[in-house]
């Protein structure tokens, strides 16, 4: 393999140069990325629904699900870097890679959820927000305690660690970090991480902000987009069940889509910064000719 020959120009890259980025390479590979993004997305999704079922009763009746939307607008706050692992496997492939295969992606995935499972279920909460549901009473009335402001505080406290150490995937993805060093000399992926994200905290507050600002408008431009098309197919311009139960989960994820590809180039983009990835991509390559010779 070349390293310095990419599909992605690996150089450094601002702000909007990144969303831009994002869009495009969202385009070119549109389809694996829906078929990555579902393999991390449908288990969630049933488990999500098996908790929050009983929320949409009387729906059909004509009242309006706000408890159900409130509770998976959170969860999918929660669960999105989870549910977009299989994509930044994906995209790592894609970089040096003409074919990236999903099959690969799914093998390598397979491998390396339980570090992603104890990363993102246990210490990010997500789990706890599952166990808050199971425990919830099915005929009580909304509890704002419990389902305000506990659920409320915890996707902060996610959101604070993710925004100051937003890349533990590719950690642990790409780089295969451990979770415990077998060897003295071997780092570890707490160690890996305030290596990487220590020295840019102010970088990644702003990427955090702005990918939060975008993150609401594309929320609320893809569910427009479908009350839209209810409206012109179907000459139904109400928030019907389908589209409450459909709709709105169905732009959160593909929120959740556009983000992970944004957060994967923003960390490609950190490391060409802070340790000239690109300077060490030509010397692997240089390496490889050399041993070949």
């Amino acid at each position: 393999m070349e390293w310095d020959k990419t599909h992605i120009a690996i150089r450094e890259r601002g702000l909007l140069e990144t969303l831009d980025l994002s869009l495009q390479v969202l385009r070119h590979y549109l389809k694996p990325l829906l078929a990555a993004m579902a393999v991390g997305l449908v288990p969630l999704m049933l488990i999500n629904y098996g908790l929050m079922v009983w929320m949409l009763q009387g729906l059909d009746a004509g009242r309006f699900p706000g408890r159900f939307l409130w509770h998976l607008t959170l969860l999918v706050i929660l669960q999105a870097p989870l549910g977009s692992a299989p994509v930044t496997l994906f995209l790592g492939q894609a970089v040096f890679s003409d074919q990236p295969r999903l099959g690969g992606v799914l093998r390598e995935f397979w491998q390396l959820l339980p570090r992603l499972l104890w990363c993102q279920l246990l210490v990010r909460g997500a789990a706890f927000a599952w166990l808050l549901l199971a425990a919830l009473e099915r005929d009580g009335e909304f509890n704002f305690f419990l389902e305000g402001f506990v659920p409320l505080l915890l996707v902060l406290y996610a959101w604070l660690f993710r925004m100051f150490h937003p890349y533990v995937n590719e950690i642990v993805l790409l780089e295969r970090a451990p979770l415990r060093a077998a060897a003295p000399d071997e780092v570890n992926l707490g160690q890996r991480s305030w290596n990487l994200h220590s020295a840019a905290t102010g970088g990644l507050v702003l990427r955090a902000l702005a990918a939060a600002a975008v993150g609401l408008m594309l929320v609320l431009g893809s569910y427009g987009s479908f009350l839209f098309l209810s409206g012109v197919l179907w000459n139904d311009w109400s928030q019907g069940p389908g589209l409450l139960a459909a709709g709105f989960p169905a732009a959160l994820w593909l929120t959740a889509l556009f983000l992970a590809v944004f957060r994967f180039l923003s960390y490609l983009d950190l490391r060409i910064r802070q340790e000239g990835w690109e300077v060490e991509l030509r010397m692997r390559t240089e390496a490889a000719r050399l041993t070949r010779s």
